[in-house]
């Protein structure tokens, strides 16, 4: 769930579904200017944090008691598809959240983000009176959270998730006992629902699907919504009902205020633990409401 600078500019350079919107462009060049001054930093990359025998090893300590089968995990790793990623590592030196708020909230607060936001409220309206019934979270401030996660379902990344961890483990020793539990919990997924783990794709963290859960939040949060037996990130209703669960489940009071330091903001922080990420996220949410009915 949290985002880079890279991430962004990619996200706001190329994605075609936004940037064919009228005045995109102009909001593109009014960043460019920042958005150079931050990619510019000077980062290197951090010390490589294990071997590829520790990381396995201590993959498999963290599935201790699973259920998880040693075979599985094993075929998992020695897929030939299991990689080493260029750049993952770089990208944790520059987080976007670690920007002053007036330049973090223009890679949200854009013409293009607060229009499709509106368009998606009109397009799921009922799919989120739903969800706001059933769970008692505001949709607009569900739609506000798929807006800055994904582009509402645009830019959900596209590093393959087990190797994107795999090379966190190997390459980021700050973070490689935290990987190293989100690997376990990727394969925990993959042996539960019978899926391809090489085929799904995220972040460079591991976050994945419309709303951006790390494999841990899926495990723990995710809710087949549309009670067709599957549990899926890449559809509104699962995404969307699985959202509104992570934020009841982190103190979401329907009664309390849009704002940071109450029990909405509190539950947004808990999402992604940046003060910039709530402010921009109510922002982003009072802009939506303006525009929809």
């Amino acid at each position: 769930m949290r985002i880079d600078i890279p991430t962004l500019a990619l996200l706001l350079l190329t994605a075609p579904a936004f940037a064919a919107e009228a005045g995109f462009r102009s909001e593109l060049d009014d960043l460019s200017s920042e958005l150079a001054a931050a990619l510019s930093a000077p980062v290197g990359g951090l010390p490589d944090a294990m071997t590829p025998e520790q990381a396995r090893a201590l993959v498999k300590k963290k599935l201790a008691g699973s259920g998880v089968p040693e075979s599985y995990v094993d075929s998992v790793f020695d897929d030939p598809r299991t990689a080493v990623i260029d750049g993952i590592s770089d990208r944790f030196g520059r987080p976007a959240e670690s920007l002053p708020y007036e330049q973090y909230r223009k890679f949200f607060l854009t013409e293009a983000n607060i229009a499709n936001g509106a368009k998606f409220g009109r397009d799921h309206r009922g799919l989120l009176s739903q969800v706001g019934a059933r769970a008692g979270v505001d949709g607009t401030l569900l739609t506000a959270l798929c807006g800055i996660e994904t582009r509402y379902g645009a830019s959900v990344g596209t590093f393959p998730v087990f190797s994107a961890l795999y090379t966190i483990m190997l390459k980021v020793s700050k973070r490689a006992d935290w990987a190293a539990r989100e690997e376990a919990e990727v394969l925990k997924m993959g042996w539960k629902h019978t899926l391809d783990l090489h085929a799904i794709v995220g972040s460079y963290a591991g976050a994945f699907g419309f709303v951006q859960f790390m494999p841990s939040s899926f495990n723990a949060y995710a809710v087949d919504f549309d009670g067709d037996g599957r549990t899926r990130w890449d559809e509104w209703p699962d995404a969307l009902g699985s959202a509104a669960n992570y934020l009841i489940r982190h103190g979401y009071d329907s009664s309390a205020a849009f704002e940071p330091g109450s029990a909405i903001g509190r539950s947004i922080y808990a999402y992604n633990h940046s003060d910039n990420y709530v402010r921009a996220m109510l922002e982003l949410r009072a802009e939506i409401l303006k525009r929809l009915p």
